[in-house]
C-alpha cells in the first residue's frame, strides 16, 4: 500500500473529517482501484480489507459505508 492510499484510508476513518472530504477520499480510492483493474493488476488486499472494515463500521456515515461496500463488491477477487 502506498503512502497516498494510507492517507486516504486514514482520512476516511477519521471522525473529525467532514463528510465531503471522506467521500472525496473514497472516490480517489475507487479511482486507484479502477486504475489497477484497467492495468490488469490485482487490487491491494490491504485496501480491500480496509474498505470492508469501513463498510461494516457503525461509526462511519451511511453514505460512506454504502460506497465502501460497493467498491469492495466491485473489486474484490
Amino acid at each position: 500500500m502506498t503512502s497516498e492510499e494510507k492517507d486516504l484510508i486514514n482520512q476516511i476513518r477519521s471522525e473529525d473529517t467532514e463528510l465531503k472530504s471522506r467521500e472525496n477520499a473514497l472516490s480517489r480510492l475507487g479511482e486507484i482501484l479502477e486504475e489497477s483493474f484497467i492495468l490488469d493488476l490485482l487490487p491491494s488486499k490491504a485496501i480491500i480489507q480496509a474498505l470492508d472494515k469501513i463498510a461494516a463500521s457503525r461509526v462511519a456515515p451511511a453514505s460512506v459505508r454504502r460506497k465502501a461496500k460497493a467498491l469492495v463488491l466491485t473489486y474484490k477477487i
